[in-house]
């Protein structure tokens, strides 16, 4: 009787783990943005990144190729929380580190593309962006509660089940759904 308790407490902690990691990455896509507004970099960024927005290539094997990439980040994530109880001490703050590093570097790509390109950007990423960051979140949401107490092997299968179609449906955003036209 207490075993489903316990997955619903385990399956709470993922969630509200998840939002944790989801409102850092907003708060540092906002920062990030604001940064290069105000230092009014935008122009000189532009110059450097010279992003296209054509869109990518509308195919099954363009949606298999984005997830898979992304779910190279995702299962990163989740193999850290396999292990994370039995990581020492001092490895696990490494991981920590890096963890929290790979996901304010990516929070910062996304602001500074942001910052540079406006609405431009915003355009470009807002069918995807969400759900995929939401399944990297999820993932984080997992090492963070595998921090906290073990994770079994049914619960981490089912945030990757979980996380793996939200990059497919990211995926799929990115590759089917028109940019539009910004001003």
């Amino acid at each position: 009787m207490n075993a489903p308790r316990s997955e619903s407490r385990i399956t709470a902690g993922i969630v509200t783990d998840a939002v944790i990691c989801a409102t850092v990455a907003l708060s540092v896509i906002v920062v990030a943005a604001a940064v290069v507004w105000l230092a009014g970099l935008a122009e000189e960024l532009r110059s450097t990144l010279r992003f296209g927005f054509g869109g990518v290539e509308d195919s099954p094997t363009e949606v298999a190729r984005l997830a898979v990439h992304n779910a190279r980040l995702a299962g990163g994530t989740l193999i850290c929380a396999g292990v994370a109880s039995r990581l020492k001490a001092r490895a696990r703050h490494l991981v920590d580190l890096l963890l929290a590093a790979v996901l304010a570097f990516n929070a910062a790509a996304v602001g500074i593309a942001i910052g540079a390109y406006g609405t431009r950007a915003v355009t470009a990423t807002a069918a995807h962006l969400p759900v995929e960051f939401g399944a990297f979140s999820l993932t984080g949401g997992a090492y963070m509660q595998a921090c906290k107490r073990p994770i079994r092997v049914r619960e981490l299968a089912a945030t990757a089940a979980s996380a793996a179609l939200l990059l497919v449906a990211a995926a799929g955003l990115e590759t089917y759904v028109p940019i539009g036209t910004p001003r």
